[in-house]
């Protein structure tokens, strides 16, 4: 049983619902277990989002808004399963018609009909602006719990229409004149619901997140146009005795693996009610634009539900009432950290080398059962994302963002056992060319310090070489790059040929030591660093294994001042072409068992020598 696609087939089905041999047989070919909720299209968000606004009038304590679970999830296609035809019935009242005098109702390009057993809502929002190749219409497939045929609740509403001497506009094929002007935004729900659609796709994906918490009693959802985009508001009700504040809900939201991966912008607790306010995080803006405000409140029940483990926050077993999140402990060790560099104003030090250098190790130290983490130190660039031509049209204004520095701790892969994978980031204050200043590295390093054992800090600033981070208490630097294996032998220069001829001279380990250690270090000054180790990674992709000749080179290149860590296992050929470190295999990703046990002995060798 593979323990570790397991831990991540479980998140799946805690937030989503979705069955959990569905879930381990879509998650064992991913490349990597990140993202591991598929986000949706463009266009697949915004039928979501108007989805979303069609169930937020049902009620239901046992299955928020109705849904009893979202699987099958693609770029282009949800299935849902409603828990009754109530359910149903709100998605129906969304179908367009026209009125006998010509006003039209609904939402304009919706249509819907039945496959099977199962009701399909499609849309062409007209909208076919940028660069789009192969694009297909956005489909939701409804499944309903109940007996009731979907196919009778359909009819029931084409009935009810016509009647009312309407004309159905949901029928696919049928032709349907355009809109001869566009509505004004008070009415344009199309308009509305695009600028916020993936925040809304991204919360109708996990439907089963809120009945997880501790005490949860019901919950309604309403949105609202705003001038930076429309706004998202859950109320949420718990009993009597829980408490209005749970941190895993935070959590929840802010998580990158399994969460929409939100941004808290800001925190209101009082007596009667706790109110959180978050954003879309990074520089996301098409389909981000809006604020989603979750406030809770005490219900009338007295007792609600006790909570459920949840494998996306590493959590064993269900929380206790009141929630009290215990943190697995690191092995005892000292807590050192150290900065992964590979050179002056190098972009390797975030996006290269360096980058999949750290996650790997990280991953390997949280498999063998470590808390370990990777810190990204970076100045802020000019974000034209955000930049509003101010032309007057809607949205007139930006989203509004955190004020100070914010540090954001995401799990960076999912881990089985007590070891825990991080990665935080310190971003500047949202402003153009914003720097990090000293006060925001040294709260991260001591948050970090405090929550993990072992810990790698990649410095993508300027001054990252001259310095950097060395004066900040780091307990030093570790080089990585990628290498060539320790000659053995060497040619005879071209300028020799001509007398000796073309021969190879072998070269013995003192030698072989000077020369690679020139040829892959000497355009570096590393004497003012204070220099740990080097990380090495294989140029050809085949890795060589030691011996006593390889033994010897790197003694007489710890006696240089440059000891040799250790050599990660290369990488496949497809990772070598990825610059993000997210498209980076790990020993948390599916992998053989064989090449597990090598990537895990290997980063357990380097952090012995370090830790």
């Amino acid at each position: 049983m593979n323990t570790f696609l397991n831990v991540n087939a479980t998140a799946v089905a805690d937030l989503t619902g979705e069955a959990f041999r569905s879930a381990s047989i879509r998650l064992a070919d991913r490349h990597t277990w990140t993202d591991l909720v598929a986000s949706a299209s463009r266009d697949q968000a915004l039928l979501e989002a108007l989805i979303l606004s069609g169930l937020a009038s049902y009620r239901s304590p046992e299955h928020p808004l109705g849904v009893v679970e979202a699987f099958h999830a693609k770029a282009d296609l949800l299935h849902l399963r409603l828990e009754s035809a109530g359910a149903v019935e709100g998605l129906l009242d969304l179908l367009p018609y026209r009125e006998k005098r010509g006003t039209r109702r609904g939402i304009p390009g919706m249509q819907a009909c039945v496959i099977g057993k199962q009701l399909e809502l499609t849309a062409s929002f007209g909208d076919k602006t940028g660069i789009r190749w192969n694009v297909v219409d956005p489909k939701v497939r409804i499944h309903l719990q109940g007996d009731e045929p979907l196919a009778t609740l359909l009819q029931a509403r084409h009935e009810r229409v016509i009647q009312e001497r309407c004309t159905p506009q949901w029928v696919p094929g049928e032709a349907v004149a355009p809109l001869r002007r566009r509505p004004p935004l008070s009415r344009d729900v199309i308009s509305q619901h695009r600028a916020s659609a993936q925040l809304a796709s991204a919360l109708l994906r996990r439907p089963r997140m809120w009945t997880a918490l501790v005490g949860h009693d019901g919950l309604t959802v309403s949105s609202a146009v705003a001038e930076h985009g429309l706004d998202w508001t859950l109320v949420r009700t718990v009993a009597g005795g829980a408490e209005l504040h749970d941190e895993r809900l935070v959590e929840l939201l802010q998580d990158a693996i399994t969460g929409p991966d939100l941004q808290l912008l800001d925190h209101v607790c009082e007596p009667k009610t706790c109110t959180l306010r978050f954003v879309g995080s990074g520089g996301r803006v098409e389909g981000w634009r809006g604020i989603f405000t979750v406030r809770t409140e005490h219900g009338s029940s007295a007792t609600g539900r006790p909570g459920r483990a949840l494998a996306a926050l590493g959590e064993a077993r269900a929380p206790s009432r009141p929630a009290h999140r215990t943190r697995a402990e690191s092995r005892l060790e000292s807590r050192r950290c150290f900065v992964l560099t590979s050179g002056p104003s190098s972009p390797e030090a975030v996006h290269g080398v360096t980058a999949a250098a750290a996650v790997r190790l990280v991953s390997a130290w949280a498999a063998e059962g470590h808390v370990a983490a990777v810190l990204t130190v970076n100045d802020g660039d000019f974000d034209l994302s955000w930049y509003h031509s101010g032309n007057g049209t809607w949205p007139k204004a930006e989203v509004p963002r955190p004020e100070s520095h914010v540090v954001r701790w995401n799990r960076l892969r999912l881990t089985p056992g007590n070891g825990e994978a991080w990665r935080a980031r310190v971003n500047p204050r949202p402003r153009p060319f914003a720097v990090v200043d000293d006060e925001a590295i040294d709260a991260a390093l001591a948050a970090a310090r405090e929550r993990c054992s072992r810990i790698l800090v990649l410095d993508g600033r300027p001054t990252a070489w001259a310095g950097g981070l060395t004066n900040k208490g780091v307990d030093g630097v570790i080089f990585a790059f990628g290498a060539n294996e320790y000659p053995r032998s060497t040619t005879t220069p071209a300028w020799r040929r001509a007398v000796d001829g073309n021969r190879a001279v072998d070269l013995g380990p003192y030698d072989s030591a000077a020369l690679w250690r020139e040829q892959h270090l000497g355009q570096h000054d590393l004497s003012q660093l204070p220099l740990a180790g080097l990380v090495l990674l294989h140029n050809s992709g085949e890795q060589t294994h030691s011996d006593v000749f390889t033994e010897q080179v790197e003694e007489h290149l710890s006696r240089y001042g440059t000891p040799v860590l250790g050599w990660l296992p290369p990488e496949t050929g497809g990772d070598r072409l990825l610059l993000h470190s997210d498209g980076t295999k790990t020993a948390l990703d599916g992998m053989s068992q064989e090449d597990r046990a090598g990537e895990i002995a290997a980063a357990s060798a380097i952090g012995g020598k370090l830790w």
